[in-house]
């Protein structure tokens, strides 16, 4: 199972950035547009610690230890309280509630690894939603 975690990520971050490709996200000529890069600087830095993290600990392992802590405990329902209510950003963003469920199949197991993903690739649309 663990061998097929990054394998699984990385088709999912191709199958994202290919349905969700438009030119504009290469413009950089507005607040907007600087926020996008600093969220991909982020996204590429977590992504990064990640895959580092991978090669020294088992996710699996660290989940059973940290669900033995009370803190632990608080911190996976934090990180999923924070996984649901960004799949209902993602139907806020896009209106769709199929586009927030195909969303959640990777929001679900990879968090903000993909959650950075969805902003990044949908950052106009965010704000558009939340200024009209």
């Amino acid at each position: 199972m663990k061998r097929l975690l990054w394998p699984a990520y990385w088709l999912f971050v191709a199958a994202a950035i290919i349905t969700n490709w438009d030119d504009q996200l290469l413009r950089v000529d507005s607040a907007v547009d600087y926020a996008r890069l600093v969220l991909i600087a982020v996204w590429i830095a977590f992504v990064a610690y990640s895959v580092k993290s991978s090669r020294h600990e088992n996710i699996f392992m660290t989940i059973g230890v940290m669900n033995k802590l009370w803190w632990g405990r608080q911190i996976g329902i934090d990180l999923y309280i924070s996984v649901f209510l960004s799949i209902g950003l993602v139907y806020l963003a896009t209106g769709s509630v199929l586009e927030a469920l195909l969303w959640s199949l990777a929001f679900i197991p990879f968090a903000n690894l993909a959650i950075l993903l969805f902003l990044i690739l949908h950052l106009d649309q965010i704000v558009s939603a939340f200024m009209g």
